[in-house]
């Protein structure tokens, strides 16, 4: 590995993942509803999108990227409106007992943040422009992207884990009394659905 190279990829990635995206917004709203074991199983979906981005920057192949291009808007917009029905059942749940809303399955929670982060333009834009500049011609080019892609993973899952599981202490600590968790869920899967639709069809190729 080469040290310069090394320090100024966790020097970006940790600029990178200060910001929040979509995969935070909707552990966000997993765990505001459904607890940490939710936000754990988004993370792991998220985990895999960002494996498909890493293999992608690695594997560095034209027509893969060009085929990423036709297919993802429809992903997103796929992606979005899956979102956007679980936020439609956390407001339908809004007003019943605590234990009446039932909990969506690990499987859909797993997709729904595989989603979110797969078709996160800002990180499709670090992988696809940034990660290969880290990558050294002179190192072992496959060992170098996994070490990268490894590393990055773990970084990224602290942090959406951080962020999800301290703002929902946040808010149940401070607005339990008037604001229930199912209708904040439903505002952040909302938010994130209704991005990812937009998006989807603002990226689809016009010919």
């Amino acid at each position: 590995m080469d040290p310069i190279l090394f320090l100024a990829f966790l020097t970006t990635t940790l600029v990178f993942l200060a910001v929040p995206g979509p995969s935070v917004a909707f552990a966000t709203a997993q765990a505001l509803r459904h607890g940490p074991r939710a936000a754990y199983v988004a993370v792991a979906g998220d985990a895999l999108g960002t494996m498909v981005h890493v293999t992608v920057a690695v594997v560095g192949l034209t027509a893969l990227v060009a085929l990423s291009e036709l297919i993802l808007p429809f992903l997103q917009i796929l992606g979005g409106i899956f979102i956007l029905w679980m936020a439609r059942t956390a407001f339908k749940n809004i007003g019943k007992p605590a234990d009446y809303a039932p909990t969506p399955s690990d499987k859909a929670t797993f997709w729904a943040g595989f989603f979110a982060c797969v078709t996160n333009p800002k990180a499709i834009v670090f992988f696809v422009a940034l990660f290969p500049a880290f990558i050294s011609p002179e190192h072992n080019v496959i060992l170098q992207g996994a070490v990268y892609g490894g590393i990055f993973i773990v970084l990224d899952a602290l942090s959406i884990l951080t962020y999800a599981l301290l703002t929902t202490a946040a808010v149940k600590r401070t607005t339990s009394r008037w604001l229930s968790g199912d209708f904040l869920s439903g505002l952040g899967l909302t938010g994130v659905g209704v991005a990812m639709v937009i998006k989807g069809y603002r990226s689809i190729p016009s010919s």
